[in-house]
């Protein structure tokens, strides 16, 4: 009774705790409206979260499980109004559209495959139980049409989790690495400004939380992406203590904003 209540209690905190990971992209794009446009920040994040989301809600379907469906839509959604407002606010749109149209065509591919593999199995695994039946009455007689059908859906089921299951790992783990997309920047200039703070906070709290309750279902698709996504975090935070935030507002702006100590330069500047 205690382990459930426990594992009830995670799964409430994890699918609430990744609802507001979620929701801290409104920080982001919440600057992008006030500068009224981007600056480095980039739309990897968005476009990965977007695709993982996508891929961990088809998964959730597969499985039947009400929380990774519902807690997944609500992050494609979120995730997809957030691209748009980096898109409203981008000057590299055409970079956008080309990140946008490959997640797209990477998620209808794997809908596609895993349909076609699952159907294809399902009729050939039909096929010969059908040709068995014919050739021996005893197997009818113990075998009855209804296992037999069942037998062939658990066996496609579980073929089709597996598949999913290991796309939905490599996306999140693509989506906690994809902060690391302006990393090269991040070093030359020394500053992570261009890092996403609120999100990567976020992803370490819900990868730890994901990672326990993957590890109590012994689920090894949520537990080892988590486990990923928990060291990514915790480097990525690192980055923010190596090279602490600092604003780059041009040095002209910085003299119109600030008291001048020679009252000529600022009748020049004016």
């Amino acid at each position: 009774m205690y382990v459930y209540d426990f594992e009830y209690a995670l799964r409430v905190s994890a699918s609430a705790c990744t609802c507001v990971q979620f929701l801290s992209g409104l920080l982001i794009c919440a600057s992008f409206v006030k500068k009224g446009k981007v600056s480095n920040e980039s739309v990897v994040p968005f476009v990965t979260g977007f695709l993982s989301c996508s891929l961990w809600l088809y998964y959730g379907m597969i499985l039947a499980n009400s929380t990774l469906v519902s807690v997944n839509a609500f992050g494609c959604l979120l995730f997809a109004i957030y691209t748009s407002i980096y898109y409203r606010y981008t000057s590299k749109k055409k970079r956008v559209m080309h990140y946008v149209v490959s997640a797209i065509a990477v998620i209808a591919w794997i809908v596609y495959i895993t349909y076609s593999n699952v159907n294809q199995k399902q009729s050939k695994t039909v096929s010969s139980v059908e040709l068995h039946q014919h050739q021996s009455v005893e197997v009818v007689a113990v075998t009855p049409l209804d296992i037999s059908d069942t037998s062939i859906i658990s066996l496609t089921t579980n073929d089709a989790i597996d598949r999913v299951g290991l796309l939905c790992s490599l996306t999140t783990m693509l989506f906690f690495a994809a902060p690391f997309s302006n990393l090269i920047h991040v070093i030359r200039t020394k500053n992570t400004e261009s890092m996403p703070l609120p999100l990567i906070v976020m992803t370490f709290l819900v990868s730890a939380q994901w990672l326990v309750y993957g590890r109590m279902l012994r689920d090894k698709f949520i537990m080892y992406p988590n486990a990923v996504g928990c060291m990514l975090s915790i480097i990525q935070l690192a980055l923010f203590v190596i090279y602490p935030r600092r604003s780059t507002v041009p040095l002209t702006t910085e003299l119109h904003n600030h008291h001048h100590p020679y009252p000529y330069i600022k009748l020049m500047d004016a």
